[in-house]
């Protein structure tokens, strides 16, 4: 096991991280999606997952968007909390509290989409290792990064289990069912003529699909070894902007999975040289 990281170390990633949640949070605020912006929705859906019906039964996602004053004080605190943390990094209690909240959050805005998104994992993972001193956060974030490839190399091992890659017209098929508003509304753009061309060309789709099991299959290497997470990093944010051209799909917020792949002896020693040319100025 490798040496627990020191309190520097461990605050150094604690403003990237929260400064990271302090971004997601505003781009949330933009988009209408905070506790205060639902609108005292009605309509629920807690599917068949337990902790969501044990939220309703203790009617908290009813309390934090249907009361004005508790909508808008947790949504100040989604910002202060983190905005805190990242200035006084150490204090434990500033921690647990943001997880809880962000669990309330994400459970909250889940039931009522109708849809359970996964969209803010990275927060809630990367969130716990904070809970804890030296000792266990170097185990915990190091776990977190074992689940950021498990994330990618499970996705393989399911197109593989499914046999979807065996398809001819599997990809062609996934771009009809994604893009057939868009494409309705949206006739002459460039992306309706791209998916359309796509859809049109099996083989090419079918490349694109295979070109995304082989880069996920890609990251069982991360199990075994660090040195490549520079290039896990460029095939993560590549795989995102890929994604977003093929389905439309926004993945902005697991980019805070970056954290885990980042070279932070490196942006260590560069804060260090930052702060000496600053007092020599």
């Amino acid at each position: 096991m490798s040496e627990p990281l020191t309190q520097s170390q461990i605050d150094l990633r604690a403003r990237y991280f929260y400064l990271s949640c302090v971004l997601i949070f505003a781009i949330r605020f933009v988009a209408s999606t905070l506790f205060s912006q639902m609108s005292q929705p009605v309509l629920i859906g807690p599917g068949i997952d337990n902790t969501y019906w044990l939220f309703h039964w203790l009617g908290i996602p009813h309390l934090v968007t249907h009361s004005v004053i508790w909508s808008a004080v947790l949504d100040i605190l989604i910002f202060l909390i983190p905005l805190i943390a990242s200035v006084i990094p150490g204090r434990r209690i500033y921690a647990f509290l943001f997880t809880v909240l962000v669990l309330v959050y994400q459970i909250t805005y889940s039931t009522y989409a109708i849809h359970h998104f996964h969209s803010l994992i990275g927060v809630l993972v990367l969130s716990i290792p904070f809970w804890f001193g030296a000792e266990r956060f170097t185990i915990l974030w190091s776990a977190a990064r074992y689940y950021f490839f498990f994330i990618f190399s499970s996705a393989a091992l399911w197109k593989l289990s499914t046999g979807s890659l065996w398809s001819a017209d599997q990809m062609s098929t996934i771009l009809k069912a994604q893009h057939a508003q868009y494409s309705f509304d949206y006739p002459t753009s460039f992306l309706t003529h791209f998916h359309s061309y796509l859809i049109a060309h099996t083989g090419m789709a079918r490349l694109f699909l295979w070109s995304g099991f082989a880069l996920q299959l890609s990251f069982f290497g991360g199990f075994f070894t660090r040195r490549f997470d520079r290039i896990y990093l460029i095939l993560f944010i590549a795989f995102f902007a890929v994604n977003y051209l093929l389905m439309h799909i926004v993945s902005l917020e697991l980019f805070i999975f970056c954290l885990v792949l980042l070279d932070w002896d490196k942006i260590e020693q560069k804060n260090i040289r930052s702060a000496l040319a600053s007092q020599n100025a």
